[in-house]
């Protein structure tokens, strides 16, 4: 295979290749007023990265663009035991999709011609990296905020590759003095933790891929750098050590945890291997992480989805198992990871979407599910079957932990995915900040041994609506055809989602839903199902097929959890055409607030400002307002519900012009396009902002009449 049809995009997948330096670093071209021209454009979608210590060091919060900052805060998930006593991996993803800042991450949304990566397995997800050639990375707040409102930490990375300058910058010190890091005090520690939370994310990968000057090296530096910024960032923080540079100095892949990589590693409490390791390199690394006090679910094994690539390179990549590894088997290297006790790194997700383009999600569902390739699929590869075989029996989520649904005490979700279809244009709205808590509906539902498990199977599927919002449909199928004497009740169950809820706390549940037109008398049941035991309630179709209900669940014993949501159904054989019998809009758990409580927020000031970029002076216009919340809300900090430092009990605002909806916004701001400038000159429009609550209730709003005025 020539090199003209693999691509650079095969050639440069994963950016630690052992083979890399061979090849230019994909992001040496632009002059740096270009490079500034163009940090300038992707502020105003949201994005934020340095190029260089100048530019790091020269950082000040009054720098940044309201539109960079993530506003969700990171819902904590409670404790997930595993699932039936089996062993299970956390699964850390570092996401380096071609490049990555790309126009769909923008945080005000995009049209594109056809879905990107967003990663639709979350609830199999421990945190996400956001990887870019950038000397400091800083995840999209669009990232962050999908991230947040599923449990996922969101980490972005600090970079040193062989092309980087003035590297020992990073480890200057401001003083000598006596402290608790032995009289080391470092500026830069000190301006990544600020930019952590200034920017709402969760830490860093340090990926430091170039040797120190010789005369700026001493190890027990660079790890009171490490600490420093461990400290700085918090105990909720992530810092995780990227395995290249070992303690004396040298860029040397262990592809473990070794005692060259673990001073690094102690310090971060956490290292991501490289991924090229076998079965005892695995073994040996737990052995030594438990010696040292690094908890084994803080060794995160590389894996290399791209592996399974072929290539013409005399070094081709090489990750677990040593032959066929990464892509659709994946999953094999979970489960070994997941029998060692340890955890995985996943490299390269985005494989799915890079390599099969227009059929991102399929290949993505063989990755994660197992699922069956269409042979009509082809790749840079050759023969797609051979090189990508099909890999049913160990998929990523079979050994994958996966994660409780929501916090402790709230769930909510309207299903809404990264990305819309147009109907009228073709194209999809790309709306990543907007993802939210979504099943996996790869599952169908629970058979019982005692009846034929081909009658009546449930299973579930997200299906995108002309208004643009999304449901989850639950429909039935059987294989075998009911006969006219047949009366037999068949029961099924499907989960809709795992949850881990104490049952003491006095929490209300709401559900919007429709159950479609049927010539069967269908009523399907939700149930919710506690260590103590299980309640259903039937959903009752009304005249026009929609309902949307809420009740109290009752505080019950101290130690009962509530533990599954889903759907139940008891009738006789349906029959083998797939029937729809329910859709569901919107589920949400949250605190009882007392009756007729109102929310003490206001937006007021709507208002419509002007500004320039500082280099070609060109001007846009800014939809602002301001917030008025009563401290002694019940939504505050603290009461269950999510808060944000930034829009208080808002997670989004929805904008509409002339009464028809221009967008969201997750700040107090709202970047205005051309069409609605051209709207609001000369004689203007009407324009309302309303304040969502991150239980997906309006809690208030705002209009006015404004224009924009000629100059």
């Amino acid at each position: 295979m020539g090199w003209s049809m693999l691509g650079w995009r095969d050639i440069l997948r994963p950016v630690r290749d052992g083979y890399r330096h061979l090849f230019p670093s994909p992001d040496t071209g632009p002059t740096p007023e270009e490079r500034q021209r163009q940090r300038e454009r992707d502020q105003l979608k949201g994005f934020t990265y340095f190029d260089t210590f100048d530019q790091l060091e020269g950082w000040t919060e009054a720098q940044s663009d309201p539109l960079q900052r993530a506003n969700t805060p990171l819902l904590l998930r409670p404790h997930s035991p595993e699932q039936s006593g089996e062993k299970k991996a956390n699964v850390l993803i570092c996401n380096d999709y071609a490049g990555n800042y790309h126009d769909y991450e923008h945080i005000q949304g995009v049209e594109v011609d056809e879905k990107m990566y967003s990663c639709e397995y979350m609830q199999f997800v421990d945190t996400l990296i956001y990887f870019s050639h950038k000397l400091v990375c800083v995840p999209p707040p669009s990232w962050t905020n999908t991230l947040h409102r599923n449990g996922v930490k969101s980490v972005g990375t600090l970079l040193i590759e062989p092309q980087t300058k003035e590297i020992e910058r990073l480890l200057q010190r401001a003083n000598l003095n006596e402290g608790a890091r032995g009289g080391l005090d470092f500026p830069m520690a000190k301006k990544l933790a600020d930019i952590t939370k200034h920017y709402g994310f969760d830490g860093w990968l340090v990926n430091i891929e170039k040797p120190f000057p010789r005369e700026n090296w001493q190890s027990y530096v660079l790890q009171g750098f490490l600490e420093q910024l461990k400290s700085e960032i918090g105990p909720k923080g992530s810092l995780i050590w990227y395995d290249a540079l070992t303690k004396d100095n040298k860029i040397n892949y262990q592809n473990a945890l070794t005692p060259a990589n673990l001073p690094f590693a102690k310090s971060c409490n956490s290292i991501l291997t490289n991924y090229s390791w076998t079965a005892a390199d695995a073994q040996n690394s737990k052995l030594l992480a438990h010696q040292s006090d690094i908890p084994s679910n803080n060794v995160f094994f590389g894996v290399d989805v791209w592996a399974q690539n072929k290539t013409s390179l005399n070094h081709p990549r090489i990750t677990y198992p040593e032959k066929e590894g990464g892509g659709t088997n994946t999953g094999l290297a979970v489960n070994k990871l997941a029998k060692t006790r340890l955890s995985v790194g996943i490299f390269g997700p985005a494989w799915s979407f890079e390599h099969f383009p227009g059929h991102g999600q399929i290949v993505e569902q063989a990755v994660w599910d197992g699922r069956v390739l269409p042979s009509n699929i082809e790749c840079s590869c050759g023969n797609t079957s051979k090189q990508h075989p099909f890999n049913r029996g160990y998929p990523v989520t079979r050994s994958a932990q996966r994660f409780s649904a929501g916090s402790e005490t709230f769930l909510y979700t309207d299903f809404s995915r990264a990305f819309r279809h147009s109907h009228s244009t073709n194209k999809f709205y790309a709306q990543l900040s907007s993802q939210s808590i979504l099943p996996h509906v790869y599952r169908s539902s629970v058979a019982d041994d005692s009846i034929p498990s081909s009658i009546n199977m449930l299973s579930q599927y997200l299906e995108d609506r002309p208004d643009g919002s999304t449901h989850l449909v639950i429909q039935t199928s059987s294989t075998m055809p009911p006969t006219p004497s047949q009366t037999k009740t068949y029961s099924r169950e499907l989960p809709i989602f795992h949850i881990n809820m104490p049952a003491a706390i006095p929490l209300t549940f709401h559900i919007s839903f429709r159950i479609p037109p049927s010539k069967y008398n269908i009523t399907p049941h939700l149930y919710m199902r506690y260590t103590t035991g299980q309640h259903s309630y039937p959903l009752t179709a009304t005249d026009r097929g929609q309902l949307s209900g809420a009740f109290d669940i009752e505080p019950s014993d101290g130690t009962a959890r509530l533990r599954e949501i889903g759907i139940r159904l008891s009738t006789p054989n349906l029959g083998v055409q797939p029937l729809r019998i329910a859709e569901i809009h919107k589920l949400c758990i949250k605190p009882r607030l007392p009756p007729h409580y109102k929310d003490p927020c206001r937006i007021t000031n709507l208002r419509i400002i002007s500004r320039s970029n500082k280099n070609n002076n060109a001007q846009h216009f800014r939809l602002c307002w301001d917030l008025d919340i009563d401290e002694g809300s019940l939504r505050g900090d603290g009461s269950g519900f999510p808060y944000s430092s930034i829009t208080g009990p808002f997670s989004y605002f929805m904008v509409r012009v002339c009464g028809a909806e221009a967008g969201r916004a997750y700040s107090l701001e709202y970047l205005l396009s051309e069409e609605v400038v051209g709207k609001l000159r000369g004689g203007g429009a009407e324009v309302e902002v309303i304040g969502v609550g991150f239980d997906g209730e309006e809690l208030d709003f705002m209009k006015s009449y404004l224009h924009i005025l000629d100059e």
